[in-house]
Formats: C-alpha cells, structure tokens, sequence
C-alpha cells in the first residue's frame, strides 16, 4: 500500500469501526466496514497485514474504548449528514479526506448525490478493494487543490454538505483558512461538518505525549498540526461562515458551520 503516514490513519479508523460494530450487543452497525478491512487485508503484504492486525487486537483489548469514541464521532457525522440531506433532498454530500470511510452505506444515500475526495493513491486503493460496491463518484486529488470544487458545483453551487472526519488537524492552519475562504468564496446555501482538536495539543506536554501515542500506539509518524480553542473563531476565517452547531467528538468537538446562509433545518442548534 503506497500511502503516506497520514493517509495511513484511514486504516486505524477503518479498524475501530470494525471493532466497534462487531461488539457483542453494538450500537455502531457498520457491515461495509467489516468487508473493506478484509478486502485490504487480502491485499497487503505480510508486514502490512501484521500491522493491520495488531492495530486491530489493540483496538480490540486494551483500547476498545478509544474504538468506541471513534465509532461514536462517526455516529455524529452521520446523524448531521441525514438530517441535512432530509431537509434538502437531492443535495450533494462531499466527504473531503475520505480515506477508506463507509458512510455512503450508513445515511440516506438514495436522497443524495454523494462524492468522495482524497489523495489519488487513496482513491485507488479504496477503488480496488470496493470497486464492485461502488456506485458514487471519486475524485482523485488532494482537498487543497481547489480544482475539484470546479468538478464538484458544475451543476450548482448551493445545498452543498462537505464533511471532513479526522482532517483538518493534519493540515497546516494557513491551508486550512485557504481552505475555508475558497468553500465560502464559491457555494452558497452550504454547510460544512468537521471536527478539530484544541490548540493546546499542538504544543509542549500535550504535544509530546500524543507523538509518544502515535508512535506506540498507532505505530504511524503522523501529528496533529492544526486546532482552535473556541470553534466560534472560525468564523473569522471568511465573509458569510456562520457557527451553527457543535457536538461532542472524540478528541475534539464535531462542529457544524454554515456557508452563506444555509438553512438550519435539521441542525443541532447547541451554540
């Protein structure tokens, strides 16, 4: 598998799915996961496959519960994307930084049009393990290429929902801004879903604990570059971006932000 730290961290979400869906008397339902983690491990070779496993034994034992939380933020971004797409059928849902994410199969996707974005090695992985149980459009590019928003709004710029699940704080902050300016630059009638970390993990204690975690843990040399201390100040970053909602992630809160007047219909007002 030729993907890069970062990208890798798709796989380690992947597994808590799995875990957390194949738990005896589970809330979190997520077959598709449980079929894509055994199609990659099919793929992979013997070191791969002997990460992959040991990641998911680790999942599975000593920290189930971080399996569960993330299973839980899944949950988040999915209640928010069904009850957008209810209160604006035939709408386009944009998973940015989609990695090897299943949710096409867990919301209302027959009410959609649904399009996932990611790094051209990571589509062609995805591609290749599920490529008979495809049936939306992939875009093979990274977020911060503003070419796909061209391919994406072709046909119309407003009821767009763009999610971004465990992104945005590998990104550096100058591109993430970039990120938010050009989405409120170009759609309108939008909302945008993500979760982000606070800023203190960025930083000193916090900052050398979690590289310990990533290194032990996850066995990835992947961090954190990217957070905010109050999600309000996001709406700084561009004309026409409005807080509408924020719900408990895992490491940090699933925020919902309108782009240029969305409607609230179906938001979880908690602001």
């Amino acid at each position: 598998m030729d993907l890069s730290q970062v990208s890798r961290t798709a796989i380690l979400t992947l597994i808590t799915r799995v875990v957390a869906s194949e738990k005896e008397n589970a809330v979190f339902n997520d077959p598709m996961a449980g079929l894509c983690l055994e199609r990659l491990v099919s793929l992979a070779s013997v070191r791969e496959k002997n990460w992959i496993i040991g990641r998911k034994r680790f999942y599975a034992g000593i920290s189930l519960h971080d399996a569960k939380a993330g299973a839980r933020r899944s949950k988040v971004f999915d209640a928010v994307a069904d009850r957008f797409i209810a209160a604006n059928p035939r709408c386009t849902v944009v998973n940015l930084g989609c990695g090897l994410d299943t949710r096409f199969w867990r919301i209302s996707n027959q009410n959609c049009r649904y399009i996932e974005i990611d790094l051209p090695e990571v589509v062609a992985l995805k591609t290749q393990i599920l490529q008979d149980q495809l049936s939306y459009e992939l875009i093979g590019c990274s977020v911060l290429d503003a070419s796909w928003m061209d391919q994406v709004s072709k046909d119309g710029n407003s009821r767009f929902l763009f999610l971004a699940e465990g992104l945005l704080m590998f990104l550096p902050g100058s591109q993430v801004v970039r990120l938010f300016q050009q989405l409120a630059q170009r759609f309108i009638r939008s909302q945008f879903v993500f979760d982000m970390v606070p800023r203190k993990y960025l930083s000193g204690i916090w900052k050398l604990l979690l590289r310990l975690e990533t290194s032990l843990n996850w066995r990835l040399d992947a961090s954190w570059v990217f957070g905010v201390n109050d999600p309000v100040e996001i709406e700084s970053y561009g004309p026409g971006l409005r807080l509408l909602g924020v719900e408990k992630g895992s490491a940090g809160p699933v925020i919902t932000l309108s782009i240029n007047a969305a409607s609230t219909s179906g938001t979880d007002q908690s602001r």
